[in-house]
């Protein structure tokens, strides 16, 4: 079996490249990684390691004990919450508000708050 000659060395790349080559790397290992806490919880490292799994078993989040971490290391999890046909309409309209700028933005609405005496 022949080897794919290295499209660049280690000693061509800028730290920057070499930092974002090993983070993806590790990325890729972690993302199958997964342990179970104290509460007999599925954690997983990767939110796409939390996909995946979720796809795997075919069942809603709510039916899994199976969690992942975000970025800061809170212990997140899917919903499988569904909008009703009100909200779906609620969210259009706004939605449509803010594409034809008739939203008001929170600053003004805080500002108008404290002019009558309401701390914010």
């Amino acid at each position: 079996m022949a080897k794919n000659k290295p499209q660049r060395t280690v000693a061509d790349m800028t730290i920057d490249e070499l930092r974002d080559f090993v983070k993806q790397l590790i990325e890729a290992e972690r993302r199958k990684d997964c342990y179970v806490d104290d509460d007999g919880t599925l954690v997983f490292y990767t939110e796409e390691g939390y996909a995946d799994y979720l796809r795997m078993v075919g069942k809603p989040p709510s039916k899994v004990k199976a969690v992942f971490l975000d970025k800061g290391g809170l212990k997140c999890r899917y919903s499988d919450y569904k909008l009703t046909p009100r909200e779906k309409r609620r969210l259009e309209r706004a939605r449509k508000q803010i594409a034809e700028g008739k939203v008001v933005p929170g600053e003004v609405v805080f500002e108008q708050l404290r002019k009558r005496g309401i701390r914010v």
